[in-house]
């Protein structure tokens, strides 16, 4: 296996490489301008590398400029979402803009410092399975979920049909809210807690009405969002459905730590907005997700 380290912190540097060296070939980059050479150069020369580990705050080419021009030297070879490198931000900001960024523009985990060996080792794991030489045997019984990569539906995307979106918060003002904004654009089902927002994707999928987009608050009475969206998750793969075929999720969240975030997108989750929710924003965000109804329905 072939592992980039990013960091300008030399210890940083030290510290990862000793966790990687035992199952793979390690190289060190002090910053994003020459991680993004590094990686260039392992493409030309037909060797990619399989994770980078890549810090946030580096002096010149930082991290998020770093992610998001390795991103683009992969699609430019043709190589995109699960093709590309497996990269984890291994960095000191915990809180959610960063993340949120991070995961927007194409990293697949975000790992805080201190960076601890079972942690990250965990991280990489899921993300490289069976080809990682430390993978555990994992129990039928007990299977693991991928980490969620948000993707980009196709280009002149146009749905056929109004979408279906459900609406999932405790607040009244902010169901409204969020109905308000989403009806011009398709159908709005409201729930008022987890527990109501997984009767509410069964029978949708049992009706062969699948929702297009969840929105999903975690701060609820009885069953959390969290909780809430790992049954959704399964419920879908008990269906057959996985990945980008499931239901866009985005978080609507007066949270905004870095924990929850993470928890979130590796949980399945597509985006994470923090409240109060910008109009702007959420549209925008569902045109990207593709969940955006060709026009809207003016009242």
């Amino acid at each position: 296996m072939k592992f980039l380290i990013v960091d300008d912190d030399p210890a940083c540097r030290r510290l990862v490489k000793t966790i990687l060296t035992p199952y793979g070939e390690c190289d060190l980059a002090f910053d994003g301008g020459e991680a993004i050479d590094a990686v260039r150069l392992a493409l030309e020369d037909g060797q990619p590398y399989d994770l980078l580990c890549l810090d946030i705050m580096m002096p010149g080419t930082d991290g998020h400029e770093a992610l998001e021009a390795i991103r683009r030297l992969e699609a430019q070879r043709g190589l995109t979402g699960s093709d590309g490198v497996k990269i984890v931000m291994t960095t000191a900001l915990a809180d959610s803009k960063h993340c949120i960024r991070a995961f927007r523009h194409g990293c697949e985990s975000y790992v805080t410092k201190p960076i601890r060996a079972e942690k990250l080792l965990e991280q990489v794991r899921l993300l490289l399975g069976t080809t990682f030489p430390g993978a555990r045997a994992r129990s039928p019984e007990t299977p693991q979920r991928p980490v969620a990569v948000p993707q980009k539906p196709p280009a002149g995307f146009e749905s056929s049909r109004r979408p279906r979106y459900l609406i999932v918060d405790d607040d009244a003002v902010c169901r409204e809210l969020l109905k308000a904004i989403l009806s011009g654009y398709g159908q709005c089902v409201c729930a008022y807690d987890g527990q109501e927002a997984i009767d509410a994707v069964r029978l949708a999928l049992e009706d062969g009405k699948p929702f297009d987009m969840v929105c999903l608050d975690i701060m609820m009475p009885g069953m959390n969002g969290h909780e809430a969206l790992t049954a959704i998750r399964g419920i879908e793969g008990q269906h057959g459905i996985r990945g980008s075929d499931g239901a866009k999720v985005v978080m609507t969240t007066a949270l905004r730590d870095a924990k929850h975030c993470i928890r979130s997108f590796r949980e399945g989750c597509e985006s994470y907005l923090t409240k109060p929710i910008d109009e702007t924003e959420l549209v925008a965000k569902m045109h990207d997700l593709g969940v955006l109804g060709a026009e809207p329905v003016v009242p």
